[in-house]
């Protein structure tokens, strides 16, 4: 079904940016057809039956103007989280060097040039194809076989908010596309943090593609706590070698509209992967989030765990897959997505789906829909605890199950903050 058509106010304004590249490359330029092949989808669409686009596109959108950023080391150390690790500093699509680490052993990190590809997309779609002829810059991160790495690898997006105009009706967009190679028996930590600058509307887009060679192991963790004035949408690719292991958590609590992919693929016999997600959109803001996982070779495993807190008219949505290919057998594999509705205008769309193409294989999904029950808060009060912090203890312990797994003590605390924060938003 087509989309809005290319000569639409949002095909030109996307145009002109595509045009302020410079040498853009074949694989933008392929990329940018299929942009303009697809259309920006309507709510006839079922993948967007529940996120329109109309907000979103009614912006006019700009690259932030680099001379204009005004964000010092100072301004930098206040959104970062003060972590013991090797810190890569990205403001509005582009890397800040002056602002990062200039040692970040073991990882080698380097700015490809335009004719320099990166990997195929395991599962494209319109805003996949827009990050990546947009991005103006493309990050290739390296760790070499048999590094482990002592230190987490820590990048810091920050959204300058420059180009906002309210007058204008114009916002910033920016464009991140990172590429991680870790190298066979190499071990990595690597966190992406995403925060705003201002309290201005932004749109960010970020592409992040992770490779785990043989034998290696990767553990990540995304941030997404930028202004709820925002909007993120992402892509996250994690392709996984022979007995490779990663873990992957996401924690979107931010933007008021939010559209998250995470697409997998177990290439090698013995691989594990547990990608899990913790959403908690307000009133009047759409958290969408959308899993993808192929097993693709035998005796692999893969653990999904996908949570929902849904307040005050917020819309939460999850859609996800996982395929086993007919040469993935002993394949064990399990998805789940809980959601928890915090009022009655609260509203959650789930679509959990299993193609299983091979025999003697274990695999599950499922989901679930509650409210904080009535018999709980009495169980509570009854013992001397009143009712908003009986709801608040409740709410805690269904976010528990991810954010007690989180073995950095500092970003379990600043995730449960952030949550906190969050649910004390006033509401209208």
């Amino acid at each position: 079904m087509a989309g809005l058509l290319p000569n639409s106010d949002p095909f030109k304004q996307f145009g002109q940016l595509f045009q302020q590249r410079s040498n853009s490359a074949s694989d933008a330029q392929m990329h940018w057809q299929q942009v303009m092949q697809l259309g920006f989808p309507h709510n006839k669409h079922e993948d967007w039956k529940y996120t329109p686009l109309d907000r979103l596109l009614q912006h006019d959108f700009s690259y932030a103007t680099t001379s204009a950023i005004s964000i010092n080391k100072q301004r930098c150390d206040e959104l970062a989280l003060p972590l013991e690790a090797h810190r890569l500093v990205f403001i509005d699509g582009k890397w800040a060097p002056s602002l990062s680490d200039s040692h970040c052993d073991p990882y080698q990190i380097c700015v490809l040039t335009e004719k320099e590809s990166l990997p195929a997309a395991i599962r494209p779609e319109i805003f996949l194809h827009l990050t990546e002829s947009l991005a103006q810059e493309k990050v290739l991160i390296r760790l070499a076989a048999g590094k482990k790495a002592a230190k987490p690898l820590y990048l810091l997006h920050i959204d300058s908010g420059q180009a906002y105009d309210k007058n204008e009706n114009r916002i910033s967009s920016s464009y991140y596309r990172h590429h991680l190679v870790i190298e066979p028996h190499a071990s990595a930590q690597v966190i992406e943090h995403f925060v705003s600058h201002q309290h201005h509307a932004h749109f960010t887009n970020a592409r992040l593609t992770m490779a785990v060679g043989d034998n290696a192991q990767l553990t990540h963790c995304k941030l997404a706590f930028e202004t709820a004035q925002s909007y993120h949408f992402s892509h996250n690719d994690v392709i996984l070698g022979r007995h490779a292991r990663a873990h992957s958590d996401s924690f979107l609590l931010g933007a008021g509209l939010t559209r998250h992919h995470t697409s997998s693929k177990l290439n090698g016999e013995g691989g594990d992967v547990s990608i899990n997600s913790l959403l908690l959109p307000l009133s009047g803001e759409i958290a969408d989030s959308r899993s993808y996982l192929e097993h693709n070779t035998g005796h692999c495993q893969s653990r999904q765990l996908h949570k929902m807190i849904v307040q005050h008219g917020g819309t939460a949505v999850f859609n996800g897959l996982l395929k086993v290919s007919p040469r993935a057998v002993k394949t064990d594999g399990q998805m789940t997505n809980n959601n928890l509705l915090l009022s009655q205008q609260a509203f959650v769309a789930t679509k959990p789906q299993l193609e299983i193409y091979a025999d003697d294989v274990k695999c599950s999904h499922g989901a679930t829909v509650g409210r904080i029950s009535a018999e709980q808060l009495f169980y509570l009060q009854s013992r001397g605890i009143n009712q908003a912090e009986a709801k608040k203890m409740i709410i805690f312990a269904f976010a528990a199950e991810l954010t007690e797994t989180l073995e950095n003590n500092l970003i379990r605390q600043q995730v449960i903050k952030r949550i906190t924060d969050r649910l004390a938003e006033k509401q209208p």
